[in-house]
């Protein structure tokens, strides 16, 4: 940007150059403008620190999840020998004589001996097929399980079988069932053997553990039933918790999270799901959030501390430097320029330090009245010349204009007349091979020259099709190509154009794989003419291009908004350069690699222009001498019936 300024003395207008508005801060002194300098300076470090210590805590945080998921697992190990302890248990206990037989009584004095020997257990004993108890260590208010879970679990699946937290109505004995079957020698099952784990046991057990205050422990059914928890364990063995973690609960991955405990404690949880070993428990390890950062905040703290003073003093440096070095010298160029402004063109700058920035400065503005003279002229000269340079290169863009234009007209005209001339003869040749194939005029004779009359009516409409899609591809320059939406069977389209190429592909050896049945494509809302003239292109293209013994592949994928076809062949392919052009009119990438090859070059963009019209995408994927594969994507109707009603 430049403003203009009159010279009075000089009597003309020189050029003064500005900083954008953007970069300008209006009525700021030299020392702010200084202060905010060292600011921006120092911005860098106070970002690099920041971006250190995002780093080191999202690090330490990652380790943190990965040691409560480790600690987690340990959990899961030792939970895993328990229950392993209470299969070995169990197992011994379904070999006793007294058990096989269901003697109560020698049974009951054998359990109660053994009770005193596993003080983990609340209750050894066994039940019958019914669920009726024969056998206990200790008298119960019960006398059937029939309506336990475990004891279903453990009639229906082989191993141990685990149960619900269960609270004893009469004793208040809370407690966690192990189950295992036994049959009574002679190889049928008779009944289960069962103990009840005792859950104050376990938590002391947790407790020995030597957690810290902040972290926590917890186990719960399959249920979501609390069955040990550390700490608070009085407060929340018993309890539910499914109710917001039953997508872990259900999972089977390990994993964690982080939320706010009963306590107000923020925690990071590793947990285990029941689906995974040592099953039938879901257990949690946690870890205290501000225990864990408390190293890494008492670090940030001091990162953050010491670029504060190391701020405060760069700053306090700069506005003593400042007002020294710069502010002092600066007053002295602003009178001189003052002066200069108001009349006193004798008036001079005082240069004490000629070798310094702002001696230097002082000098040139010494020099600068005596230069503004020559540099205006010098600047009027330029003027002129650029307008006489811009006029030039209007009247040159102007005629290149015209002749594009004129050479586009040329093109149309020339497209349009050679399409005229060539369908006269073609609609004869079309309709005299008809005739001959029909036999209208009598037999032929031969079945061979039959066949061939067909073909030649058979080529003579393929010609003719190109024809018209040269004439189209002018339309499409023109931008005055329309389609027809009708109700289109892509699969029906796709099978008629395999007819006409059958004879082709065969011709060049080139094998035609249809992945899938066509048949089963939805119906679409287009043109059928013209997307069977895209498919003929296409894979007409595709058999051209791939050598004798190759073959070509076509696919097609539905999802809910398009059809996606995929035509594939294991042909010569193209260089990642000419993919953009080969959708150009009349250009031919076979010219560069491979001479033999014949066509217009009018396939591929009049494929992509009638694929653009029909709202959906073609790409192109090819790699040279690894074959090539095009993709277009079709949109299905928006809404249901659209088809029908068109």
């Amino acid at each position: 940007m430049s403003t203009h300024e009159a010279s009075p003395a000089l009597g003309q207008t020189i050029a003064v150059k500005r900083r954008p508005a953007w970069l300008r801060i209006p009525h700021v002194s030299l020392t702010v403008r200084l202060i905010i300098l060292v600011l921006i300076a120092v911005c860098p470090a106070i970002i690099i620190q920041a971006y250190n210590e995002y780093e080191l805590r999202k690090a330490s945080e990652a380790d943190i999840r990965q040691q409560v998921v480790q600690i987690t697992r340990q959990f899961g190990e030792e939970i895993g020998e328990l229950r392993e302890g209470a299969r070995q248990l169990l197992l011994a206990l379904s070999q006793l004589t007294p058990v096989k037989l269901q003697e109560s009584n020698d049974c009951n004095a054998l359990f109660g001996s053994l009770a005193s020997q596993y003080a983990n257990y609340s209750l050894l004993a066994a039940a019958d097929i019914e669920g009726r108890i024969f056998c206990s260590s200790s008298p119960l208010s019960y006398s059937s399980v029939a309506d336990r879970p475990f004891f279903k679990r453990a009639m229906t699946q082989e191993g141990l079988a685990v149960g619900n937290y269960w609270a004893d109505p009469t004793s208040g004995a809370r407690m966690i069932h192990f189950a295992l079957k036994f049959d009574g020698g002679d190889g049928h099952t008779a009944g289960i053997v069962f103990a009840g784990l005792d859950l104050r046991w376990l938590s002391e057990h947790l407790k020995e553990r030597g957690l810290s205050p902040t972290s926590s422990i917890l186990i719960a059914d399959r249920e979501g039933n609390i069955i040990a928890r550390l700490p608070n364990p009085e407060a929340l063995v018993g309890k539910n918790m499914r109710k917001g973690h039953a997508e872990i609960m259900d999972g089977n991955t390990t994993g964690w999270e982080e939320s706010v405990g009963v306590d107000g404690v923020t925690r990071i949880f590793g947990y285990l799901p029941a689906a995974l070993p040592p099953r039938d428990f879901f257990l949690s390890a946690g870890q205290s959030k501000s225990e864990a950062f408390a190293a890494i905040d008492s670090a940030t703290a001091r990162g953050v501390a010491l670029i504060v003073f190391g701020l405060l003093a760069a700053t306090f440096a700069a506005v003593l430097g400042g007002r020294r070095f710069l502010q002092e010298p600066i007053n002295g160029l602003v009178a001189f320029a003052t002066e200069w402004r108001h009349g006193n063109y004798d008036s001079r700058v005082e240069v004490r330090h000629p070798g310094s920035e702002i001696g230097h400065l002082g000098a040139t503005f010494n020099a600068m009245a005596d230069a503004l003279a020559a540099r205006y002229a010098a600047q009027k000269r330029a003027e002129a010349e650029l307008r006489e340079l811009n006029a030039t290169l209007e009247t040159r863009v102007e005629q290149r204009t015209v002749e594009l234009a004129n050479a586009n007209r040329a093109k149309s005209m020339f497209l349009a007349n050679m399409s005229h001339e060539l369908r006269t003869p073609l609609n004869a040749i079309i309709g005299f091979g008809e005739m001959m194939h029909r036999e209208i005029m009598g037999p032929i004779g031969i079945p061979a020259y039959k066949e061939y009359a067909q073909h030649i009516h058979e080529s003579g409409l393929h010609l003719l099709s190109l024809v018209e899609e040269m004439l189209d591809l002018a339309k499409v320059e023109a931008g005055k190509l329309q389609i027809e939406r009708v109700s289109t069977e892509p699969g029906k389209l796709l099978a008629e154009s395999l007819m006409m190429l059958q004879s082709t592909a065969a011709a060049a050896t080139v094998e035609i794989i249809v992945d899938g049945d066509p048949s089963n494509w939805p119906v679409l809302e287009g043109d059928p003419v013209k997307l069977k003239q895209v498919f003929v292109n296409l894979i007409g293209n595709a058999i051209k291009f791939t050598p004798a013994g190759g073959r070509v592949t076509i696919s097609g994928e539905i999802d809910e908004a398009a059809l996606i076809i995929r035509i594939q062949d294991t042909g010569i392919g193209i260089r990642a350069q000419d993919i953009p052009l080969v959708v150009q009119p009349f250009y031919r990438v076979n010219s560069v690699l491979d001479s033999t090859h014949q066509g217009a070059g009018l396939g591929l963009p009049f494929a992509k222009s009638v694929v653009d019209l029909h709202g959906g995408t073609l790409a192109i994927e090819s790699e040279l001498g690894c074959g090539t594969t095009v993709t277009i994507s079709l949109p299905r109707p928006r809404r249901p019936g659209a088809v029908a009603q068109s």
